[in-house]
């Protein structure tokens, strides 16, 4: 219900103030409220490669996009200041009409680039009463019931969706943001969806995660794809129902850097957490979709080195470290796909890690059984090193400085 409020409120105000200022001004804050958005999400993952991601990996991604949103709005309107300055003459009611409902969009956008940034922050799951998605009882993404899981002006979602299609289309580049990231608002509202209701880390530096090797089975390798891939298909994404009900598993197997863990070196990674974005052939153009993983495999005893299989089948389960760990943690994500998709990439919390470019090593049906083991996963214990009150007070300071920049008043003279 809070958020809501300040949604509604922080639009609306948008959209009274840039009114004020008139129609031809509110055009021009437009253009730039569009194109430094556009700049932000070309520049949101490099810099945080380049310069944020070592040094806090779990606000990176968050600050990245609000402040290089910020920054690049604050130059394009000194810019168009100084280019344009003296005021079109409208009457007053296009000036107060046309005004309004350029500032609401440029409020819906600006607000929207702000809440998809401040969800990349370390939160908790459920920020002052909205949670967009979560991993339910039964392990499976899907919104939270009731009001908390949307909006009454779902500005993050009309944001994401704005700048995906705009990426293929006409701020189209080979490397868009519909590739690298799609679903953007899903993704973001899943970045706190960490152990204990965002208790654990959230984040990640560069290159602590590692693709060893990608594994297939495919469909005509299992005895009977119906009975087994259709049962861990049930409640995905409606997109990821194959035609004639054929899907493969794909099994990544990665090897994470005991630097991601929590204190005490454990680490905790839930399902939310990690996603494989697929390559899905489309008429005229592929389509990437992300998929969540639905099991995963790995060393579950310290007095032994072997592996067993466990379902992400609960919302608070996560794969975890197993003993005293001083190297790489390996473990194996599954993922149930289409049997025409290909893997592109995996995101393991927002940090994109790369698959080997060789084919996938083709395993069979019996390789995933034999590992399948009575025993319940581990705990995942450990010590949090979540503050929620640092995220709130990031947040607090990423939104007054978005709004200070976006209610400067143009200095335009009156030209008739």
């Amino acid at each position: 219900m809070i958020m809501n409020i300040l949604v509604v409120l922080m639009v609306g105000v948008t959209a009274w103030i840039l009114a004020a200022y008139g129609f031809f001004s509110a055009l021009l804050h437009f253009a730039c409220v569009v194109a430094a958005g556009a700049i932000a999400f070309a520049a949101w993952e490099p810099i945080v490669m380049l310069f944020l991601g070592a040094k806090m990996p779990d606000y990176a991604w968050g600050l990245s996009l609000i402040a290089t949103f910020s920054l690049s709005l604050f130059i394009l309107r000194f810019i168009v200041g100084r280019a344009c300055p003296a005021q079109v003459y409208f009457s007053t009611t296009t000036n107060f009409l046309g005004g309004g409902i350029l500032g609401a969009a440029s409020g819906i956008l600006t607000i929207g680039i702000a809440l998809l940034g401040i969800q990349f922050l370390q939160m908790p799951s459920e920020i002052l009463g909205y949670r967009g998605w979560k991993v339910d009882e039964r392990g499976e993404v899907n919104r939270p019931s009731g009001v908390n899981g949307r909006l009454w002006l779902p500005v993050d979602e009309w944001t994401a969706k704005f700048y995906t299609w705009a990426s293929r289309g006409s701020m189209y580049a080979p490397n868009n943001l519909a590739r690298w990231h799609p679903d953007l608002a899903q993704q973001a509202s899943l970045y706190s969806e960490s152990i204990n209701n965002g208790d654990s880390r959230q984040g990640m530096a560069p290159d602590q995660v590692k693709v060893s090797a990608v594994y297939e089975v495919p469909d005509t390798a299992i005895s009977d794809p119906r009975k087994y891939l259709d049962e861990q298909a049930k409640g995905i994404d409606p997109r990821l129902q194959a035609p004639g009900g054929r899907y493969k598993l794909i099994i990544v197997d990665t090897l994470v850097d005991v630097g991601a863990a929590d204190k005490g070196d454990r680490l905790r990674l839930t399902k939310a957490q990690v996603r494989l974005v697929c390559r899905a052939p489309r008429s005229g153009d592929d389509d990437y979709v992300p998929i969540h993983p639905h099991a995963f495999i790995q060393k579950y005893r310290s007095d032994a080195n072997v592996e067993g299989r466990f379902l992400y089948d609960g919302g608070d389960l996560a794969a975890t470290s197993v003993g005293g760990v001083t190297a790489g943690i390996p473990i194996k994500f599954e993922f149930v796909v289409p049997t025409n998709w290909q893997p592109a990439h995996l995101i393991v919390r927002q940090m994109r890690a790369p698959l080997p470019r060789t084919a996938p090593t083709q395993w069979t049906e019996r390789n995933v059984r034999d590992l399948n083991v009575a025993e319940r996963p581990p705990v995942p214990g450990g010590r949090s090193e979540s503050k929620p009150w640092l995220g709130y007070v990031i947040g607090l300071l990423c939104v007054v400085l978005v709004m200070v920049v976006t209610v400067q008043e143009p200095k335009r003279s009156h030209q008739d």
